[in-house]
């Protein structure tokens, strides 16, 4: 039975590599990472469906899906979901859920975790919370640098939740 579903998932990743180059995207649909750079070709992939780490999955390019990985899904760009013991990111649009998340820059979403990190916006629900400026943090201890607190229990917000969209944008601009 095991072989059988190796089989099929080896299958599946063979006809939507191809599927990819004969339409001439960049993307696949499906891709399996063992280690950080393992396969090779996994460093530059982009993926618009699922990412599978057995047991982690990184990489420069893009998900525009699920990153799901046993111990560590690291890929720069997420639009979707990335699910994993560790997530790690460069830019989030979407939502981590891990023991620990890290978000290096801005996190239009929300990581749910024991240890969620991120450089700015987003919101954050777990028990240590750290941000340049997260919308809301909901945990035990809450850092929000440029929040209304920088340090606080259980709730903190960001200084810019109660501004509008185009205030913001204003801002934004004029900086």
């Amino acid at each position: 039975m095991k072989k059988l579903l190796i089989a099929i998932f080896a299958l599946f990743l063979g006809i939507s590599t191809m599927a990819g180059a004969a339409a001439g995207d960049e993307y696949n649909a499906l891709d399996l990472g063992i280690w950080f750079g393992v396969p090779n070709s996994i460093e530059q992939a982009n993926v618009r469906g699922l990412r599978i780490g057995f047991p982690i999955s990184a990489g420069k390019g893009y998900v525009r899906g699920l990153e799901l990985a046993l111990f560590c899904a690291a890929t720069d760009d997420i639009e979707g979901l990335q699910l994993s013991c560790v997530a790690k990111t460069n830019k989030l649009s979407g939502a981590q859920i891990s023991l620990v998340n890290i978000c290096d820059a801005e996190a239009k979403g929300t990581q749910i975790g024991i240890v969620n990190c991120a450089g700015k916006r987003g919101w954050q629900i777990g028990i240590v919370n750290s941000s340049t400026n997260a919308k809301f943090q909901l945990g035990l201890i809450n850092m929000n640098e440029d929040g209304l607190w920088p340090f606080s229990f259980l709730v903190n917000f960001g200084k810019d939740s109660f501004k509008s969209s185009e205030t913001i944008r204003a801002e934004d601009k004029a900086i």
